[in-house]
């Protein structure tokens, strides 16, 4: 091909479309540019966006009546990113990434849609619907007087190929850094990663164990909460009392409120394979992009290659405990998600299951539900077992985990608060004072039992401290954020009891509540517990567990 036919092409191309290379160059680019203006990474997003429309203008020029298809392909890729992209940013005000995916798969149907109900108001879904409808008109319909003439095509074309040049990104960006622009691929690495999920129960692994101590507790019960902040808890110091009971609890010494625990990570699906396997994998940092497509590459392009650092890799605390324990899980949250969520794959390895939503008859849907059922089971339960009790807790919608009668707090107990938190901080602490009150009625239901009950979230929230207008799951990419949702309330119950009959493991409680722990090592603690080790394992559990011995 000559150079006037070159010419010619890019011409006569950019005459024909080059609205629609405008359009695409917005879809692709405005939802981040909205997110990081004002930061650095804003011109690097513009530069981006520019070459990446250059690239497109050259390869669809060059490629004659096919190019326009492939233009056409790459819009409904572009708009279909965009929808996400710009709904995520009027949601939480940052643009679809592979963590918010997650998130939202991560969770049920229910949950989803509280999600959105919780994050668009009306006049965010208008917003939202008039930016989609209004890309697709300008893409879709010509207007004839917009065409520009042969110079000022000329000069177009010519301008857009510079870009390709001055726009060119340095080397360190590397192939990984676009690939999580590229829709199809984007959401491949999602599904490629939950796919294990579904398989969880063939994954079983034989752990065999060996007995160190003679001292076996009978009722082992692990009540794990949701969104619980702990810059929310009035047992550690928040100013209003969320938290009543249990801080009744901690001040007659019942209760052990431990001070130094944190969450392995921000978001239930990562959290919950942590706690549930021996995978080691603590996300103390926000996440590493360019790691993150890495891996995602290598599931889909390469999936014979398997990853021994694969968290389904790992024995599970089901392959331990149910050599030696009936495992009960209660549950107010729901047996399927969207792709399937984390949590439900779990609960699939227990002896029983039990979910809230599968029995109408129970009644009501917040947390209390679970009580019941509990108090059902200490009347049959065959001895020894371990109850995992999931809770709803402070899950968005705030305002949908507690009866109207709950209604303690109100908007104007936060008049040293912009107006616009008000509402969403009385929520969130009603929410949290009523979970107050269906943790401890759990407590109450095992006072008489020779028990010890643990109570955690999987994780924590960030309720309006990193940002003034952020409230829910941590910014992913936000190390202040990220920070704050890893710190979690984490309290043991003891029965009198238990007390009683295991001393030396009260004195190890008492002497360990300022020690770091992540909750990814709660395996370790409970096999210290209950008197069990692996076999042959070289880990040292004094470092991993929770208690260290009285000096």
């Amino acid at each position: 091909m000559n150079f006037k036919k070159f010419s010619g092409r890019l011409t006569t191309f950019f005459s024909e479309r080059w609205i629609q290379l405008l359009v695409i160059a917005i879809a692709i680019g405005l939802p981040p540019c909205l997110v990081y203006v004002g930061r650095t990474s804003f011109w690097r997003i513009v530069n981006d966006t520019i070459f990446e429309t250059g690239i497109l203008f050259l390869i669809t020029a060059m490629m004659g009546k096919w190019g326009k298809w492939l233009l056409h392909l790459t819009f409904i890729l572009s708009l279909f990113d965009f929808g996400l992209s710009f709904g995520c940013y009027l949601a939480c005000g940052q643009p679809v990434t592979l963590d918010m995916a997650y998130l939202i798969l991560g969770t049920n149907s229910n949950e989803v849609s509280e999600f959105f109900s919780f994050y668009f108001p009306p006049v965010k879904i208008i917003i939202w619907l008039a930016a989609i409808l209004l890309l697709v008109l300008l893409y879709c319909f010509k207007i004839p007087r917009l065409r520009p003439n042969l110079r000022i095509s000329q000069v177009g074309a010519t301008l857009l190929l510079m870009t390709i040049i001055l726009c060119f990104p340095p080397p360190s960006r590397g192939i990984y850094n676009w690939c999580d622009k590229i829709p199809p691929i984007k959401y491949l690495f999602i599904m490629k990663d939950y796919e294990p999920l579904g398989k969880l129960a063939e994954l079983r692994h034989d752990t065999p164990l060996e007995e160190v101590s003679d001292q076996h507790p009978q009722h082992i019960v692990l009540i794990i909460g949701e969104s619980f902040s702990k810059s929310h808890s009035s047992v550690y110091g928040y100013k209003l009392d969320t938290n009543p009971e249990l801080s009744r609890l901690t001040d007659e010494g019942r209760l052990y409120a431990f001070t130094q625990c944190t969450a392995p990570a921000a978001f239930t699906h990562l959290a919950f394979k942590n706690i549930f396997t021996l995978w080691d994998t603590y996300e103390s940092k926000a996440f590493d992009k360019a790691e993150g497509i890495k891996k995602g590459l290598r599931k889909i392009f390469m999936p014979w290659i398997e990853d021994p650092n694969a968290w389904y890799n790992y024995p599970t605390f089901f392959d331990i405990f149910s050599q030696h324990y009936t495992i009960r899980w209660v549950s107010n949250q729901e047996s399927h998600g969207m792709y399937d969520n984390v949590q439900a794959a779990f609960a699939k390895l227990s002896d029983t299951v039990w979910y809230a939503g599968q029995h109408p008859e129970a009644g009501s849907r917040y947390d209390e539900v679970v009580v019941p059922v509990l108090k059902s089971y200490l009347k049959t339960d065959s001895l020894p077992s371990i109850t995992i009790v999931n809770l709803m807790g402070q899950h968005e919608n705030f305002y949908q985990r507690y009866p109207n009668s709950w209604k303690y707090f109100k908007p104007e107990d936060y008049k040293d608060r912009p107006e616009h938190q008000r509402e969403i901080l009385a929520q969130y602490d009603n929410a949290t004072r009523y979970n107050d009150h269906v943790v401890a009625s759990i407590f109450d239901l095992y006072k008489d039992e020779c028990a010890l009950v643990f109570y955690f979230p999987d994780h924590g929230m960030d309720i309006y401290e990193t940002d003034p207008n952020h409230c829910g799951h941590a910014s992913a990419r936000e190390q202040k954020s990220w920070d704050l949702s890893l710190h979690i309330p984490f309290f043991i119950y003891a029965t009198d009891s238990y007390r009683q009959a295991y001393p030396d493991q009260v004195a190890q409680m008492e002497h360990s509540i300022n020690n770091p722990f992540n909750t990814k090592d709660l395996i370790y603690t409970l096999m210290q517990i209950t008197g069990w080790k692996i076999a042959k394992d070289s880990v040292d559990y004094s470092k991993k567990s929770l208690f260290v011995s009285p000096q």
